[in-house]
This record gives C-alpha cells, structure tokens and sequence, in this order.
C-alpha cells in the first residue's frame, strides 16, 4: 500500500469494483483515505492472516504490487486457488483506455541505467514536440497518468526487475512501442519485458543476457531487435564509429549508411562522463529514433551543457 499500492485501490473503486486491500503495513496518511473509499484494509506482517483473509474473500484477481516478491506465500496461495495474478503494470495497460488520447507506451528496465535512460528518452522526445512522460518506479504511479487529461505523445514506464518478473506471459494484452535495457548484467531469465513490442526491442549488444531475452519475447509481427554497443554497429543497431555515435537502425537503407548523431567530444564537452554513460545516451538515442526524432534534435539536446 504504497503509491502504486493505493492507485491500484483507488482505480478499483472507481471502476465500481469492490477491492480488498492487504498489507503488512498501511501508513496512518492513507488509513483515513481508505476509510472514505470504503476500503476495509486487513494489515498484518504474518502472512498466513493475509493468505486467510484472501482467501475469505475469494477475489476475481490479485494485483500485486511492485515491492511483492513473486514467490510471495500470498501471491503463492492465489495462484493455487486459481485466482488470477496480475502485475500492476498489467492492471494498468487494462484500463489505460481511462485517458482520452491513449499515450503509447515505452517500457524501461534495468536496475543500473533504466531510471536514466527513461529521463533522457524523454527530455530528447519533448525537444522533438512529443510530450513525454516518466511514471513508474521513483516517479509518478503509471495508474496516475492515466488519469491525467494531458494528451503524452509517449509514456516511458519505469519497471523494476521485480515488476518485469510478475508481468503477464502469453495472456496478457499489453504492447509497448518500445521495450529497452541497456545494463550488461539484468537478473531476469525470460522474456516478458520484450513481450508484445510493436515496434522495437532495444538491448544491450555483446554483454549481459538481454539479446537472449530479446530471442525469448513473443512480439508483434514487424517489431525489430535493435542492437545497442559500442563498436561499429551492424544493420539495426546503434554504436560508434570513430568517435561518433552513429544510427544504422532507423533510416531506409541502414544496410549501406549510418546517421550521425554526436560525437565522444562533443558529449565529454557537454559533461558527459565517457564511456560510464554512453548505455544511458544510446539506449535513449535508440527510444527517439523509434519515434522519428531527427539527429539534429537528440544532438542539440546531448550537447547542452
């Protein structure tokens, strides 16, 4: 029953539902809160009280929250008991219809560079006239943004690899535009954040388990991979040559050109600490050049000082 916590609540009671709302602790702030939404919490930190009461009610589904291990004894007895198990960011692609101009999203992940490359992806895709948002973890809740009545030209949904690990496989409905990690080391072994792209699969090239995760994924039909490294890129990639940071992966003939973006010099003048930050700077080069950002503008904005 943190902030995601009580949007999940808060947008059930909006929907007409009747949610149930267990925790091992409630702050005193969002006691009174539940009380008006005529929520009946049941705190406790043992788990078999939250099992039992669970499964007192009998829910139709359980939305869990990001801070719940999957392996969770009440995550564990729901699915035993044949109650639905669903993420919250699952729950909130269900009912992202709430907002008038359903944003499309762009799903971010990574531990080490995830935060980063999401709020660089963003500032690079406002510059471009396409409001951007950044939600999910240490931002605002995603479920809060649906609410928002401003039309985002993208959401770029922050998830954990605890979220990533809940997410639906095979039955879920969500498809992000994009889905990008760039860390060279990503503890999750399945392909669920890749699951449902539309448009690009952005990972990490040469290190770490992401390409392999990538191969994993049940995407849309025409969605690509894009390789992020730092050497000279193949078709579909983004990397450097010469020092320049270089895109072979959104232009028409990526098989016998490159689009020059930046270069080390310009980025290291800029303040950019290199190489530690070139994953951030690539990964969310490669989110706006999904979104047709020209170079021209990703460049402006990574050479600011």
């Amino acid at each position: 029953m943190g902030d995601t916590g009580f949007a999940v609540i808060d947008t059930l009671v909006e929907l007409g539902s009747s949610p149930l709302a267990l925790a091992a602790e409630i702050s005193e702030q969002v006691l009174p809160i539940l009380e008006v939404l005529a929520v009946q919490p049941v705190i406790s930190a043992d788990p078999g009280v939250l099992q039992k009461e669970l499964l007192k009610y009998a829910p139709h589904i359980l939305v869990v929250s990001p801070g719940i291990p999957v392996d969770h004894p009440v995550v564990a007895a729901a699915r035993e008991a044949g109650i639905s198990v669903w993420s919250d960011i699952d729950f909130a692609w269900r009912v992202r219809d709430k907002q008038e101009h359903v944003s499309p999203w762009v799903l971010v992940s990574g531990a080490t560079h995830g935060r980063r490359v999401a709020e660089l992806a963003s500032r690079l895709l406002t510059a471009a006239q396409i409001p951007a948002f950044v939600v999910g973890h240490h931002s605002s809740p995603l479920l809060d943004a649906l609410r928002d009545p401003h039309d985002y030209g993208a959401l770029l949904v922050v998830a954990t690899e605890n979220q990533v690990e809940k997410l639906a496989r095979g039955e879920g409905p969500r498809s992000p535009v994009v889905a990008v990690c760039v860390d060279d080391t990503y503890p999750v072994g399945h392909g669920a954040l890749y699951d449902g792209v539309s448009l690009a699969c952005v990972y990490r090239k040469g290190a770490g388990n992401t390409m392999g995760l990538v191969e994993d994924a049940d995407v849309i039909e025409g969605a690509r991979a894009i390789g992020v490294g730092f050497d000279s890129p193949d078709k579909s990639d983004l990397g450097l040559v010469e020092g320049i940071i270089v895109d072979r992966a959104f232009l028409e003939d990526r098989a016998n050109h490159a689009l020059e973006v930046s270069t080390l010099d310009e980025l290291a003048e800029a303040g950019w600490t290199i190489p530690e930050d070139l994953p951030v700077v690539v990964g969310a080069v490669a989110v706006a050049r999904a979104f047709d950002v020209p170079p021209a503008v990703i460049a402006g904005v990574l050479t600011l000082p």
